[in-house]
């Protein structure tokens, strides 16, 4: 019950100053010392990759503040609520895009969300989303792509546009640990760095 009160707290779009400081960079260093997901952190960041590093499912932009200290960052956030403390967070970020869209494997619209708690169901107006075809043409060829998008990620990995490029995926319901077009290597229980075979 506290987690989801201070989560609301923490999230609720509005003028309020604790909002905005609990989610300034040098706060969120001091909360997550190792970084947020150290193992996901240090992953995305030290790893020389071969392009810039996509974002998928950027939150407030914790990890993509992270990695962009080395690296030009894409960072996809549907989520209407989180948009706002995702720009704050990664205004002083030259490198960053932000991409205010869902990536999917077909390109349709869905509907938003605009609680933080992720776990409800999406309650807001339809949003545009890209697919993955539509990103990689609009964006060029990532480094490598993190996937955190509660659940969507199954279907996401089907979309043949991904055959040949690296994942990082935050699995929410089975881990799998065998896949037709990648090595898999788990970085912890819900984490797979996703590797072209």
């Amino acid at each position: 019950m506290f987690g989801k009160l201070f989560a609301f707290a923490t999230f609720e779009v509005k003028r309020c100053r604790f909002s905005r400081l609990i989610h300034h960079p040098r706060v969120t260093k001091f909360l997550h010392p190792h970084g947020f997901e150290p193992v996901v952190t240090r992953c995305l960041v030290d790893t020389n990759w071969s392009g810039p590093v996509w974002d998928v499912g950027a939150n407030v932009g914790n990890i993509a503040y992270e990695a962009a200290q080395r690296h030009k960052v894409f960072a996809f956030e549907p989520n209407l609520n989180l948009l706002y403390y995702l720009g704050y967070k990664l205004k002083d970020c030259p490198g960053v895009t932000v991409v205010p869209c869902a990536l999917t494997p077909d390109g349709q619209s869905m509907q938003s969300s605009l609680d933080p708690i992720f776990s409800l169901p999406n309650q807001g107006p339809m949003a545009a989303t890209l697919s993955v075809e539509e990103a990689l043409k609009k964006f060029g060829r990532p480094g490598v792509i993190k996937l955190d998008i509660e659940g969507g990620e199954y279907e996401v990995i089907k979309s043949p546009s991904l055959t040949g490029l690296t994942l990082l995926v935050e699995w929410h319901r089975e881990v799998p640990t065998v896949l037709d077009r990648w090595h898999v290597k788990n970085l912890d229980a819900t984490h797979t760095l996703l590797t072209p075979k």
